[in-house]
């Protein structure tokens, strides 16, 4: 239960855990969201939806959405580990909200391609990536 948790910084969710977290199996993902990112007292919200990509919810009424990135899934375990250690870390680092979701939707993308948390995430390709979108 999501909801014992109060005033924290940083939440990163997948769709289906926030629809189990919320009861609904249907409906606005982003209201949803914006319900529960109320209920704890959360800064920020994050919620992963696979090829779909994930936005983020703060504060301000406009919801930051990425698109995934993922070309090869092979094993999407730990792309939540991965998504939530650079959101959080560019978040930190007063990094602006969009360039943040960026960024991890990124590093998410690059982990899903190998299988469990055999490989970290690689600074280098991720930097690579982040300039070939950035042209």
């Amino acid at each position: 239960n999501i909801r014992k948790y109060k005033d924290i910084n940083c939440l990163i969710i997948n769709e289906t855990e926030l629809q189990h977290e919320m009861r609904q199996r249907e409906g606005d993902v982003q209201k949803m969201a914006a319900k529960l990112r109320g209920l704890i007292n959360a800064n920020y919200i994050s919620v992963t939806r696979g090829k779909e990509g994930a936005f983020l919810l703060n504060n301000r009424k406009l919801p930051v959405l990425c698109p995934g990135f993922a070309t090869q899934v092979v094993d999407k375990i730990g792309s939540g580990d991965a998504l939530l250690a650079l959101l959080s870390a560019c978040l930190y680092s007063k990094i602006d909200d969009d360039l943040s979701l960026f960024i991890a939707s990124i590093a998410a993308a690059q982990s899903v391609e190998t299988i469990g948390n055999s490989v970290p995430v690689n600074k280098v390709m991720l930097l690579k990536i982040i300039s070939h979108f950035l042209k």
